[in-house]
C-alpha cells in the first residue's frame, strides 16, 4: 500500500501524542498516513519502514525536545528514517514542539547537518489547524514543485548527467580533508549560541505580532494576537528548559503573565456580550462575538464556552 505521508516520532515524550493527531487529522482530510503504531503487520520491521518511506511522497518529522539527541547513534531509528527519506529524496518537512530547539550543523552527526535547512513549522497546541493547515499547505506546494521539477529534468537530462559526472571527477580530485571532532567547550557554546537564538527569534515574533495587532477586534485579529501568546509561552518553556543560560526570565513571566491577564479580560468581554445578544436574540451579532471568543479560549475556559454554545443552537 503506498502511503502520501510518512510521520517519524519518538514514543517517548509530547512527539507521540502530536504525531497521532496529525495522522487523525490529515486522515480525514483524504491523505493516506503511515505511523508505525498503526501501520507495522507481521514481517520484517525495517524492511516495512524502508518501504513505507519510499513509498510514500512526504516525510513529516516531529521535532520534540531531545528529538534529535540520539541520532549519533547509527541504530537509532529515527536517524536511519531522515536518511531513508533523504535518500529516497522526499519532501522532509519537521514540526517542531514547542521547547525544541534545531542544534548548529556541526553538532549534529555528519549525515544529518543539512536538516536545519529543511522546513519546520512550529506547532502551536492551542492552534492546532491552523497548524494543520500550513503543513497541508507545504504538501501541495511540494507536490506542484515536484512534478514541474520532474519535466524539466527529462528536458536537460543529458546536461545533468554531463555536470554530475564533471563534478564527481573534481570532488574525487579534490576530496576535503576529515574535519576535527569539536570539543566538549565548543560544543556547550554552539549549544547556547542555538538556545539564545531560537529564545529571540519567539521573542521577536511575538513582538511583532503583537504590534500588528495593538488592538484586536476581528477573530484574525485575536488568532494573531493568539499566536503572539503562544511565542511567549515557547519562550518561557525554553528558560525552563535550559536555566544554566540565564535568559531574562523575570521580565519574560512578567509578559506572559500581561497577555494571560489580558486574554482573560478580553474572553471575559466576548462572552459577555454574546449573553447579550442572545438576550435580545441578535444571533448573527451574537455568533461572531461567541466566535471571537472561541479563539481567545484555552481549556480552562471550555464549562463557560460550552453552556453557551448550547444556547446558540438551541
Amino acid at each position: 500500500m503506498a502511503y502520501d505521508v510518512f510521520i517519524s516520532y519518538r514514543r517517548k515524550g509530547a512527539g507521540a501524542g502530536v504525531a497521532g493527531e496529525l495522522q487523525a487529522k490529515l486522515e480525514q482530510r483524504g491523505y493516506k498516513v503511515f505511523l508505525d503504531v498503526d501501520n507495522i503487520g507481521s514481517g520484517a520491521f525495517p524492511a516495512q519502514i524502508e518501504n513505507a518511506i519510499k513509498e510514500c511522497r512526504d516525510f513529516l518529522l516531529i521535532l520534540s525536545p531531545g528529538m534529535l539527541d540520539r541520532c549519533s547513534d547509527e541504530n537509532d531509528w529515527v536517524r536511519r528514517e531522515i536518511l531513508l527519506a533523504e535518500q529516497y529524496d522526499k519532501n522532509i518537512i519537521g514540526v517542531s514542539l514547542p521547547g525544541f530547539v534545531m542544534p548548529e550543523p556541526e553538532l549534529l552527526p555528519a549525515p544529518l547537518r543539512d536538516l536545519p535547512q529543511k522546513q519546520v513549522f512550529l506547532w502551536s497546541h492551542e492552534y492546532r489547524n491552523a497548524s494543520i493547515n500550513k503543513i497541508e499547505e507545504n504538501l501541495l506546494a511540494a507536490r506542484q514543485k515536484k512534478k514541474k521539477h520532474r519535466t524539466r529534468l527529462i528536458a536537460v537530462a543529458s546536461t545533468v548527467l554531463a555536470v554530475l559526472v564533471v563534478g564527481l571527477s573534481l570532488l574525487l580530485a579534490n576530496r576535503p580533508a576529515v574535519a576535527e571532532e569539536p570539543s566538549e567547550e565548543d560544543n556547550a557554546l554552539a549549544r547556547e549560541r542555538s538556545v539564545r537564538a531560537s529564545f529571540s527569534e519567539w521573542l521577536e515574533k511575538g513582538d511583532g505580532l503583537l504590534q500588528r495587532v495593538p488592538n484586536p477586534t476581528t477573530p484574525e485579529d485575536f488568532a494573531a494576537f493568539m499566536e503572539a501568546v503562544a511565542c511567549f509561552d515557547s519562550a518561557q518553556s525554553m528558560v525552563v528548559q535550559y536555566p544554566e543560560y540565564a535568559m531574562d526570565s523575570i521580565h519574560l513571566a512578567g509578559k506572559v503573565d500581561s497577555l494571560e491577564r489580558l486574554r482573560k479580560d478580553r474572553i471575559a468581554t466576548e462572552l459577555d456580550a454574546t449573553t447579550k445578544f442572545l438576550d435580545v436574540d441578535q444571533m448573527d451579532f451574537a455568533q461572531y462575538r461567541f466566535n471571537n471568543a472561541k479563539v481567545l479560549a484555552r481549556a480552562a475556559d471550555q464549562t463557560k464556552m460550552e453552556s453557551i454554545a448550547r444556547r446558540l443552537h438551541d
